[in-house]
């Protein structure tokens, strides 16, 4: 059994303790001086690499079915990066430390625009239809009203505070609960296998940025935020696992290594016995039948099989004496084991963590022409295009059949490339 994990989730996991853990030890080891300059370089410079790294993210799936919600995350990081910016210049530069600034304004902005993102994204998995999830919900929001009308109170009855640190501060402990709000829809979402890694990734970041803010205004309210408290390092470890987190997407977004074309015959693939690894295979018929023994085909080998379909779960199994095999249903109903035909991204993300298992995996994606009808045959290329690139990293296999007569020769053409073609 391997002790480091395969999967970019189990690395990004693995290292969040880590990553905190060693940020508290190195201000330990600092003194104030030394420590406030590190996090006022830290967290400026972390913030920038993030908002790089999420516009290198976008720019890999700009062509997938919502781009507009992978651009919101750059939108936010630049946000953030311009509050962590300005924040520094302040301090180091100009040698102010202002309650309320115009890096307040930037920061805020950026949450307004997360919460907008998150509830977009929690929305397209179906979390926000889930009568358990609704009750929990109702629940995290009468146990958080109470701290929140408490907050307000205290901060209008103060003397201290201006009208503005009043409304920014309270602006801040209201978004950090719609935040973890949105963070409860997600949690639901991941359980599901419905979220995509980007977005695990940023869940699981802002619960310590939430922290943070929490720890901050704790601080602050007793009149000391001494440096390298548990605030900063739960700020600087939030960019960091952010740009590690999506540091580990990318590269497995962006990594390839091609096979070349080759056209067969199914009598041929049987004959030959070529269920090779690192490699798609393009099956063209219109019932998917050839697909479906090829698949079992893999089962009798020994491969550990995952079956994307358009078709129902329950119409696949006695049809192909399948029991065990996990069946995600690509369809707009909502559920367990569901993907919308338009969220590319989860499908894409889902059936990488599958093939991340070992090379003796293999994915059935019986569904390529619905997911055309849900964006366009460019968007539908994309995810074939992922696909090929992930095969080829993880040693896996991949079977797509494709009715040939809903496609051009050109269109024919582009979807055959790199791929082994069976006739």
């Amino acid at each position: 059994m391997a002790i480091f994990p395969k999967s970019n989730m189990g690395r990004y996991l693995l290292a969040i303790p880590f990553v905190i853990v060693g940020i508290y030890v190195l201000f330990l080891l600092l003194n104030d001086e030394v420590g406030s300059l590190l996090a006022d370089i830290a967290n400026p410079g972390l913030a920038i690499l993030v908002a790089v790294l999420a516009f290198a993210l976008y720019w890999t799936t700009k062509k997938t079915a919502s781009p507009e919600i992978n651009l919101g995350l750059v939108v936010v990081f630049s946000l953030f990066a311009l509050g962590e910016l300005t924040w520094s210049v302040y301090v180091e530069i100009l040698g102010e430390d202002l309650n309320v600034s115009i890096a307040d304004l930037f920061w805020v902005l950026g949450y307004l625009v997360l919460v907008g993102l998150l509830f977009q994204v929690s929305k397209a998995t179906g979390a926000v239809k889930s009568k358990s999830v609704v009750l929990v919900e109702l629940a995290f929001w009468l146990l958080i009203s109470p701290v929140l009308v408490y907050l307000l109170v205290t901060s209008l009855q103060s003397t201290d505070l201006s009208t503005l640190e009043i409304i920014t501060w309270n602006l801040y402990t209201a978004l950090d609960a719609m935040i973890l709000s949105m963070l409860i829809l997600l949690l639901w979402a991941f359980r599901k296998g419905l979220l995509e890694d980007c977005w695990t990734i940023v869940a699981v970041a802002f619960v310590f940025m939430t922290v943070g803010d929490l720890l901050f205004t704790i601080y602050e309210a007793a009149g000391s935020s001494p440096v390298g408290s548990l605030s900063d390092v739960f700020y600087i470890g939030t960019y960091a696992l952010l740009a590690f987190g999506f540091g580990l997407v990318l590269i497995s977004r962006t990594r390839s290594s091609r096979i070349a074309p080759v056209r067969i015959t199914f009598d041929q693939l049987d004959e030959a016995r070529l269920l090779v690894p690192r490699a798609t295979y393009i099956v063209w018929e219109a019932d998917s039948r050839r697909a479906y023994e090829l698949m079992v085909k893999g089962l009798t080998a020994g491969l550990d099989v995952m079956i994307v379909s358009a078709k129902q779960p329950t119409s696949i199994r006695p049809t192909f004496g399948i029991k065990h095999t996990e069946i995600y249903w690509l369809t707009t109903s909502t559920g367990d084991k569901v993907i919308h035909p338009a969220n590319t991204g989860i499908l894409i993300d889902t059936i990488t963590r599958f093939m991340q298992k070992g090379p003796k995996t293999l994915v059935l994606l019986d569904g390529f022409e619905l997911i055309v009808t849900y964006g366009d045959f460019k968007k539908a290329l994309v995810v074939i295009d992922h696909l090929e690139d992930i095969v080829s990293t993880t040693s896996s296999r991949l079977i797509i059949p494709i009715n040939k007569r809903a496609f051009s020769e050109k269109e024919i053409a582009q979807i055959e490339k790199y791929a082994v073609v069976i006739q």
